[in-house]
């Protein structure tokens, strides 16, 4: 009986000391520099890929939904400091149905600020590249196309301008 126990415990042991450490949340260090982006923007669902990236320009990379209460408030937050974020690319990405987006786009008043764009992610494509977990997940690329800064949850709009310096 002791041997048996003996083995189990060793056994257990073992499985625990050799078992692969999660590596799920190492997956933005792939990200070092842009992926390729294709997605359909609002209002009139164009095409925005990597090539209508501006060049040595930063770039901030925003998945949200448009029921989150967390990205309504970033969202807000965009727009109050509508100044300090003129020299930024924002692509506001999501998955939600595209009069979803429409409605959180217009009810936001997104288009008052042309260095936002916000487009649909048609079949989650782009957030399974970045296997997102939660709403907002924010990426913050230097004008190099470098990822400067990852982060997941509200987080503030002063956190994202730092990271760009």
């Amino acid at each position: 009986m002791k041997k048996i126990l003996f083995l189990m415990l060793a056994t257990c042991s073992s499985i625990t000391i050799f078992a692969q450490a999660d590596t799920s949340d190492n997956y933005v260090k792939r990200f070092t520099t842009i992926p390729g982006i294709m997605v359909n923007t609002l209002p009139d669902s164009s095409t925005f890929s990597n090539e209508n990236l501006k060049k040595g320009v930063p770039f901030v990379l925003m998945f949200f939904s448009p029921e989150c209460e967390h990205c309504q408030k970033e969202t807000k937050e965009l727009l109050a400091y509508k100044e300090e974020l003129r020299n930024i690319q924002i692509l506001m990405v999501s998955p939600a149905p595209y009069e979803e987006i429409k409605d959180f786009y217009e009810a936001y008043k997104l288009s008052a600020m042309p260095n936002i764009k916000v487009a649909r992610d048609v079949n989650y494509k782009l957030g399974s590249i970045y296997k997102l977990k939660t709403y907002p997940s924010i990426f913050v690329y230097d004008n190099r196309g470098i990822l400067a800064k990852a982060f997941v949850g509200n987080v503030g709009i002063p956190a994202i301008i730092d990271a760009v310096k």
